[in-house]
């Protein structure tokens, strides 16, 4: 999962055995154009944190201190704010509850991919990125695709690693200016408005692939 954790470069975090959720949010509208966010919140474990923040290692991994990682969401926002079509680039870093958050605006979906890429490039990610949305405008429709292919990572993992993502969860919140008319994932829930769809999956269920969060959105 790490492609994803980079775009708030939050990962370092992660690695010290703690309950989080993975939250992508994505509003799209007629255009093309929106805004994306992604919030990874350890707020359930911030007191585990706080303890392990004032160590220097654990499970033989070295933990970050806060300037570290100031330093580490800079560098993302500058290198997320050099990609054309994106614009209104934040990053935000609660360290009372730890949450981080990144948004930011697109012209078109195209341009989110790309934002994306950039910065798997810059953490020299060994894995080719993908394309993680696809919007049709003129067949009204939009498409998530899979792009967690971590099983073989996962299991060269050691178990307290591994005990990270037990009650990890990952969701993702997709909104419309049009209602929705179908969906091709059977864990989709669509709002009484109709115009949002949601995903909520076990992080584990990601990673050994018994579910996915491809996703296909026909709108009205």
């Amino acid at each position: 999962m790490r492609r994803i954790l980079y775009l708030v470069s939050f990962s370092c975090l992660l690695l010290l055995q703690s309950c989080f959720e993975i939250i992508e949010q994505v509003f799209i509208k007629n255009d093309g154009s929106g805004n994306f966010q992604l919030v990874i919140n350890l707020s359930k474990s911030k007191t585990k944190i706080n303890s392990i923040m004032k160590m220097k290692t654990v499970n033989g991994h070295r933990v970050p201190d806060k300037t570290e990682i100031n330093q580490e969401v800079a560098e993302i926002e500058r290198t997320i704010k050099t990609t054309a079509g994106i614009s209104n680039v934040k990053t935000t870093l609660d360290y009372d509850n730890y949450i981080a958050t990144l948004t930011c605006d697109f012209t078109k979906v195209d341009d989110l991919n790309t934002g994306i890429k950039n910065i798997a490039v810059k953490k020299k990610s060994t894995k080719p990125m993908d394309k993680a949305y696809v919007y049709d405008m003129a067949g009204k429709a939009f498409s998530r695709f899979n792009t967690f292919l971590y099983k073989d990572d996962y299991q060269k993992m050691s178990n307290a690693d591994k005990e990270i993502f037990a009650t990890a969860n990952y969701t993702s919140i997709f909104r419309f200016e049009t209602e929705i008319a179908t969906t091709t994932n059977k864990e989709t829930k669509i709002s009484p408005n109709k115009k949002a769809a949601m995903v909520k999956l076990n992080a584990l269920d990601l990673i050994s692939n018994k579910k996915t969060i491809d996703n296909k959105i026909k709108l009205k």
